[in-house]
C-alpha cells in the first residue's frame, strides 16, 4: 500500500542554464544528485522513472539502472507538470507517487523521507513543497510608505510534490504545505543560483569540542569564538558538557549552535563532523584516534595528553619550548591568537609616569592573588597617586572580602571590574600590570603593558613566554614569599623609568594580530587536503 513510484522529470529544454542537468555541479552533476538521491529513498518494493525528452539523460539513466521514458516533443511546467506526470505513469503500479526536480539540489534524501511520511498522514490531499516567506511590503498612501506585515505567506519551490494518482484524478483534493528549510530550497533558476548551491554544497562541518564556566574561567570559549567568528564557508557547532552549558551559551550561543551534553564524545561522533576542534587541554588516545576513525579532522589546543600524538595538528601556543617530538605539533608565541576585541584595540605609547597599574588573575584566582597584590601595593600607590583597576573572573569565590577591603581602605582611585568583555578598553590606560601566566600575558604584550607575572601552579609556569627578554617580570609560582616578591618587583617598575622603558622595548617588538591569520590558514589547508583525498597521504 505505501509503496512509491519516485519520478524525476529531466527536460533538458527547460534548463535555465545550458546543459544545466548535466553540467556537473561541485563535482557531480544535477541528474546524477537527483539519482543517487533518489536511490537512496527507494525501497525493494519502490521504482524509480526518468522522464526526459534527452538521449543524454535517458543513457545515464540506463547506466544507473533507472527506467526511463523519453519524449523529445516533452514539455512541463509548473500548471501541468502533476497531470503530465500521471498520464505518463499509467502503466505503474504504484498509486503513489514523489515526484522530485533536478534543479533543488540541497534537498536530501531524508528530507523526501520525512516529507513522504507526512504524506501517509493525510487524505486527499497532495503534498506541496514550499518554504516561509516573511515579507514586509508597503503601500502608497498620499505618497508616503505605509508598512504592511504579511503573515503565514509561503512560495512554492516546486522541489517535489508528493500525491496519489487516484486522488489527484477525481479532482476534489487540498494541496497541503511541507516546509522545507530556506537553506535547502533554493532552486537552480541562473548562475548565481547554481554558485550559492555549489558553495552550500562545498560547506564543511566543523564542531569545536569546548570547555570553560564562569567558575574555572572561559578563555578557552573566547579562544574557540575567535576562531569560529573567521569561519564563514561553513556550518559551526560548539559542543560541551552540560556542566559548562550556561556559560558556553551565555556566550555563544547568540552567534552559534551549542549542543551541551553527558557524553561530549558521542554526541560529537553522531554530528558525522569534518572537522573537530579541541579546546580542552589534554586530550585521550582513545577519543582522538575514534575522530579520525569517523573519518574528522583533528586539530586540537593547548594539547599534551596522549591524544595530542594522534591528531592532525596540535597547536601549543602557550610553550616556546617543545615539550613533545612530532612535525605535527606547532609551538610558541606565532599561533597565539587574541580575542576578537584586541583586533581594533590601541596598543600604548611608553608613559614616563605610571598612572594605572591594572592587576587580573584569571577566571577564578583560586589563591586569591588578586587582594595579596592589592594589600602590597596600596601603599606605594596612595603615595603616588596611582589608578588601581582590578579585574576578577565570575568564579572569584574572594569577592567579598575583597570588596570589604577595598571599602574600609580609604582609598577611592580604586575600580573593580567582574567578568567584564571589554579589557582591552582598560589595558589601554595602564601602563604596568600584575597578572597570572595564561592567554592574559599575550593580550598584555600586544597592548605593551610592561607587567609582574605569578603562576598560580606548575602547568603556568611551564608557559614559558612571559620573561625580561619579552618585557615580563617572571617571580614564579606562588609562595609563602609572593607577596615580597611583588612589592620588589612593583616598586622597581614605579621607579626606574629605565628598566620599565627596557621592558617596554622588548615587548614593543611583538605583534600578535596576524596570527590568527596563519593559524586559520593551516585548518584551510586542511579542509583541502580532505576534499582532494590527500590528508592522510602527508600525515
Amino acid at each position: 500500500m505505501n509503496r512509491k513510484l519516485i519520478v524525476i522529470p529531466a527536460i533538458k529544454k527547460n534548463a535555465a542554464i545550458p546543459d544545466q542537468l548535466i553540467k556537473k555541479l561541485n563535482g557531480i552533476t544535477l541528474i546524477q544528485r537527483a539519482i543517487d538521491t533518489a536511490l537512496e529513498l527507494a525501497n525493494s518494493v519502490d521504482q524509480v522513472l526518468i522522464i526526459t525528452d534527452s538521449d543524454e539523460i535517458g543513457l545515464i539513466a540506463q547506466r544507473n539502472g533507472i527506467t526511463f521514458k523519453k519524449d523529445k516533443a516533452l514539455f512541463l511546467n509548473s500548471e501541468n507538470i502533476v497531470t503530465e506526470v500521471i498520464n505518463r505513469t499509467k502503466d505503474f503500479p504504484q498509486e503513489n507517487v514523489l515526484l522530485y526536480r533536478a534543479n533543488t539540489p540541497l534537498i536530501e534524501s531524508p528530507d523526501l523521507q520525512s516529507a513522504y511520511l507526512k504524506f501517509l498522514e493525510l487524505n486527499d490531499s497532495i503534498l506541496v513543497s514550499v518554504k516561509k516567506e516573511d515579507r514586509r511590503v508597503f503601500s502608497i498612501n498620499n505618497g508616503q510608505l505605509v508598512k504592511t506585515k504579511i503573515d503565514n505567506f509561503c512560495e512554492e519551490i516546486g522541489a517535489f510534490y508528493i500525491f496519489n494518482k487516484s486522488v489527484i484524478t477525481k479532482g476534489n483534493f487540498k494541496q497541503v504545505p511541507f516546509f522545507v528549510s530556506s537553506r535547502k530550497s533554493i532552486e537552480i533558476r541562473n548562475y548565481q543560483n547554481w554558485w550559492i548551491c555549489e558553495k552550500m554544497l562545498q560547506r564543511k562541518r566543523i564542531v569545536f569540542h569546548v570547555f570553560g564556566s564562569f567558575e574555572i574561567g572561559t578563555g578557552h570559549i573566547f579562544h574557540s569564538l575567535s576562531l569560529a567568528h573567521e569561519i564563514t564557508d561553513h556550518e559551526i557547532i560548539l559542543v560541551c558538557n552540560e556542566k559548562y552549558e550556561l556559560a558556553v551559551k551565555k556566550i555563544a550561543s547568540i552567534d552559534y549552535k551549542v549542543i551541551a551534553s553527558k557524553d561530549e564524545e558521542k554526541t560529537i561522533l553522531d554530528l558525522n563532523p569534518d572537522m573537530v576542534i579541541n579546546d580542552v587541554l589534554n586530550t585521550e588516545k582513545d577519543f582522538i584516534l575514534k575522530l579520525k576513525e569517523n573519518g574528522a579532522i583533528v586539530v586540537n589546543f593547548e594539547d599534551l595528553g596522549s591524544g595530542s600524538s594522534h591528531a592532525d595538528v596540535v597547536f601549543n601556543e602557550l610553550h616556546e619550548t617543545p615539550q613533545k617530538e612530532g612535525a605535527h605539533y606547532f609551538w610558541g608565541h606565532r599561533y597565539l591568537t587574541l580575542r576578537d576585541e584586541f583586533d581594533n584595540a590601541k596598543p600604548n605609547s611608553f608613559a614616563n609616569r605610571v598612572e594605572e597599574v591594572l592587576i587580573m588573575f584569571g577566571g577564578t584566582d583560586q589563591n586569591n592573588l588578586t587582594l595579596k597584590t592589592l594589600k602590597v601595593i596600596l601603599d606605594t600607590c596612595q603615595m603616588k597617586k596611582i589608578m588601581i583597576s582590578i579585574v576578577c573572573g565570575a568564579g572569584y569565590v574572594y569577592l567579598d572580602k575583597l570588596t570589604d577591603f577595598i571599602s574600609k581602605c580609604g582609598y577611592d582611585k580604586i575600580e573593580l571590574h567582574q567578568a567584564i568583555f571589554h579589557l582591552s578598553e582598560i589595558m589601554e590606560r595602564s601602563q604596568i600590570a600584575i597578572s597570572s601566566n595564561g592567554r592574559s600575558v599575550y593580550e598584555l604584550a600586544e597592548m605593551n603593558i610592561p607587567s609582574v607575572i605569578i603562576s598560580h601552579h606548575k602547568r603556568e609556569l611551564t608557559h614559558d613566554f612571559a620573561k625580561q627578554e619579552t618585557g615580563f617580570v617572571n617571580i614564579g609560582v606562588f609562595n609563602e614569599n609572593t607577596s615580597v616578591d611583588i612589592r620588589d618587583a612593583f616598586t622597581k617598575l614605579i621607579d626606574n623609568k629605565n628598566y620599565r622603558l627596557q621592558l617596554y622595548q622588548n615587548m614593543n617588538k611583538y605583534n600578535f594580530l596576524g596570527n590568527k591569520k596563519n593559524v586559520m590558514n593551516k585548518i584551510y589547508d586542511m579542509l583541502d587536503k580532505q576534499e582532494n583525498g590527500a590528508l592522510h597521504e602527508t600525515n
